[in-house]
Parts: structure tokens; C-alpha cells; sequence
């Protein structure tokens, strides 16, 4: 009776526990369930958020770079932007509502104007919906931009050679479309030019500038030599002027544009007293002449020519008793050959481009011309472009953007522009 007691005992206790595997089974079922809706419908929100993001990242761009256009206006870009890039993402049939976007304006401490956007849409659940809190949910981002302030010098060549190429005709269009992507509530723009002598066009401190700066390219004459050095100290010294606190955030920019290889340099000489002279004319792959030029108005005082890039030239017809000059390469005594002047005048230029990114200047460089008519690695050497053989990084590189035609011209100061906004939106 007892080993029978014990048996009947033994199958009591096994139903009850075979009576439990239904309902523990079902709950298994639920939770299990719950643990896949909550994962589809989380990575739903995720991809989501995802478009939700890139709309609001690519608004905020767009808003801070029309900045030129007005507060209002950019507004109405970043909301156009907003728009278009979600509309993109395929992912607008879950919403239970359109997605609500406010760009707002502000100003930083530090005196920088920032656009915020903030973006919101309600996504219904597929698993989850039968949980009544789970019904919706809510996917919000944003994201800022800051605009820096820019202080820009703008040099363009005004050398002869610009007749020929269509340069002269098709520069004023092009610095008027580059001139425009600024914004003169907040940002400071100068002017200077070169040929055979530069000139102070319009100085940076003072505002506003796009009309000042357009009416200066406009009445541009376009005749003489290539006296890149004289465009480069002419640019430091008005980026040199600009007022900038300590506490403000301004980013300084040097734009040098040229169709042709610099080859005019200033020197003192005897000719027949010691006094300053503009000295070149032609570059090596050019003509054959060189000038003595007064550096106060472009006038050629005398000249010379000379058969090869290497033929000293000893200029006739102001009495010059000077045949070499000072280089800064090296400091040695050199002859008057085209050769000779147009690797100093690259030097000067060089040395005065390192010196401002040393002092937080960022420098571009421009060209218009073929790969003989200009000198590429010159400019890509101005601007420390990153493809410079030998490059060093710095943190104020900048870059070498080449036109090979006039017609390209605009085009190429259009994208110069958008490179440097694009880098002033953090």
C-alpha cells in the first residue's frame, strides 16, 4: 500500500506540473512576441529618425549658406531643403502626420549667427499598436549650423594678358557672382588688383562692399606686366587691418586670382640713383621683354629685351647703371633675366602666403589659362593645396581652382565661394 500510495502521489504532482506548461507556453508566445514588434518597430523608428536626421542636416546647410540672401529667405530654403530631402527617404507611409520642421535663427556668445532646426514626425507601430501607450510613437531631431564670420581680400590680375584670353570681359561678371554668396550684415570684404603696379581697389574695414567691390571690377584696365607680390602685400595689409577682438570669431580669407605666371617683382637699383623700381614683363615662356616700371602708377620707364629666359637684360633710356638685384631666395645678386625675376616673384608670393596661414590667413588661388599659360603648381604651392607635391598639412590649407577657359570663369568663382561658406557652416 505504500510503494501504490507513493506512485498515485508521484503522478498528482506530474499533471499539476503538465498543467502548467499551457499557460507558461502562451506567455513565452507574448513576450516573445512583444520582444519582435518592439524590434521592428524600434528599427523602424530608427530609419526614421535616420531621414529625419540627414533632411535636417541638409536644411541646416542650406539655411546658414543663403545667409547672403536674408534671414527670411534662408529660412525658407532651409524649410525647402527639409522637404525635399524627406520626401526622399521612402519612409512617409508610417507617419500618422505631416513632420513638423522649425528652423529658428540665433546669435552665438561669440558673435556668430547659428541656424537650429528642429524636426519632429509621429510613426504608428505595427506589432506594438496593441498596447494602447504604444500606439505612436514620436521621432524628434535637430541639428545646428554656425555661420563664421568672414574678412576677405579679394586680388585679381589686371595684366594685359587678360585682353587676349577673354579674361577682361568675363572677370567683372564672375567677382559679381562671387561677391554676391556674402553677407554684408556680418561679413567684411576688400578689393586689390595688379599688373605692372597694384593698387588698394577697396578696403575691408568699410561696409557695405558688393557694390563697391562690383563697380571696382568693372572699371578694371586691363594693360601691363604680372606683379603678384605687389597683390599679395597689398591683401595683408588690409586683413591685417581688420578689426578682430578676442572675442570674436572671424575667419580671414586671401582669394588670389591670375591668368598668368607672376614675373614682376620691386626692387632698389642705381638707375642712375638708388630708387625703387617695379622690375619685369614678360615670363619665361612668354615674350622677350623686361620694364622698368615707376611702382606709384604702372608708367614704363625703360627697357630691354632679352633672346632666351636666361639673357640678362640692361635696360636702355633711363640711365641705369644696375645690372642685378637682391634676391630673397638667397640673398645673392642676381641678373635681370625673366627667368630670374618670375622665380622671385613666385618666392615673394610664396613666403607672404605661408606667413598669413602662420597668422590664421586662410589663401586660394585661382587660375585662368592652360597648363602652359600658367603655372599651376605655383598657385597649388600658394594655396598649400593638399595635391602640392611635398605637401605639409596646416590647419588654414586652402586650395587651387583652375578655369581653363573664360567661360568657365564664373563657374569656377561660383564654386570657389560655395567651398569657402561650406567652410565657414561648422
Amino acid at each position: 500500500m505504500k510503494r501504490l500510495f507513493s506512485s498515485l502521489k508521484f503522478l498528482s504532482v506530474s499533471r499539476r506540473r503538465d498543467g502548467q506548461t499551457l499557460p507558461m507556453t502562451v506567455l513565452m508566445v507574448i513576450v516573445l512576441f512583444m520582444f519582435v514588434g518592439l524590434g521592428i518597430d524600434v528599427t523602424f523608428a530608427y530609419i526614421t529618425r535616420a531621414a529625419l536626421s540627414k533632411a535636417v542636416d541638409a536644411a541646416c546647410l542650406g539655411g546658414i549658406r543663403s545667409l547672403h540672401l536674408g534671414q527670411p529667405a534662408a529660412l525658407q530654403v532651409a524649410r525647402s531643403t527639409f522637404d525635399m530631402n524627406y520626401a526622399d527617404s521612402k519612409v512617409a507611409g508610417r507617419q500618422t502626420a505631416p513632420p513638423t520642421v522649425t528652423p529658428v535663427f540665433s546669435t552665438s556668445p561669440n558673435g556668430n549667427v547659428q541656424l537650429t532646426v528642429t524636426a519632429s514626425v509621429p510613426i504608428q507601430t505595427f506589432f506594438l499598436r496593441v498596447i494602447p501607450m504604444w500606439r505612436t510613437f514620436t521621432v524628434s531631431v535637430s541639428a545646428q549650423a554656425t555661420r563664421a564670420r568672414v574678412a576677405l581680400s579679394l586680388i585679381l590680375d589686371r595684366s594685359g594678358s587678360m585682353v587676349g584670353n577673354g579674361g577682361a570681359a568675363a572677370l567683372p561678371g564672375a567677382v559679381a557672382t562671387f561677391i554676391d554668396q556674402f553677407d554684408e550684415s556680418i561679413d567684411r570684404a576688400g578689393m586689390v588688383s595688379f599688373a605692372s603696379h597694384a593698387t588698394m581697389d577697396f578696403n575691408p574695414i568699410q561696409s557695405p562692399f558688393k557694390t563697391a567691390i562690383k563697380n571696382a571690377a568693372n572699371t578694371m584696365q586691363f594693360v601691363g606686366a604680372t606683379f603678384s607680390p605687389g597683390g599679395m602685400t597689398n591683401a595683408m595689409q588690409q586683413l591685417y587691418a581688420v578689426p578682430v577682438t578676442p572675442t570674436e570669431d572671424v575667419v580671414r580669407v586671401c582669394v588670389f586670382f591670375t591668368d598668368g605666371w607672376a614675373n614682376t617683382i620691386q626692387a632698389r637699383i642705381n638707375c642712375p640713383d638708388p630708387r625703387v623700381y617695379n622690375i619685369g614683363g614678360n615670363a619665361p615662356t612668354e615674350g622677350t621683354y623686361i620694364a622698368f616700371v615707376n611702382p606709384a602708377n604702372g608708367t614704363i620707364l625703360c627697357g630691354g629685351h632679352g633672346a632666351t629666359p636666361d639673357t640678362p637684360v640692361n635696360p636702355t633710356g633711363c640711365g641705369c647703371t644696375a645690372t642685378t638685384f637682391r634676391s630673397e631666395i638667397d640673398g645673392t645678386q642676381k641678373a635681370f633675366t625673366r627667368r630670374n625675376l618670375s622665380t622671385e616673384a613666385e618666392y615673394q608670393c610664396i613666403r607672404m602666403a605661408d606667413r598669413m596661414r602662420q597668422d590664421g590667413i586662410i589663401v586660394y588661388a585661382l587660375g585662368l589659362g592652360s597648363e602652359t599659360s600658367i603655372n599651376r603648381n605655383f598657385l597649388r604651392r600658394l594655396a598649400n593645396d593638399p595635391s602640392t607635391p611635398g605637401h605639409v598639412p596646416t590647419f588654414y590649407d586652402g586650395e587651387a581652382l583652375f578655369a581653363p577657359t573664360a567661360a568657365q570663369l564664373q563657374q569656377v568663382f561660383e564654386a570657389l565661394a560655395n567651398k569657402i561658406i561650406l567652410r565657414l557652416t561648422q
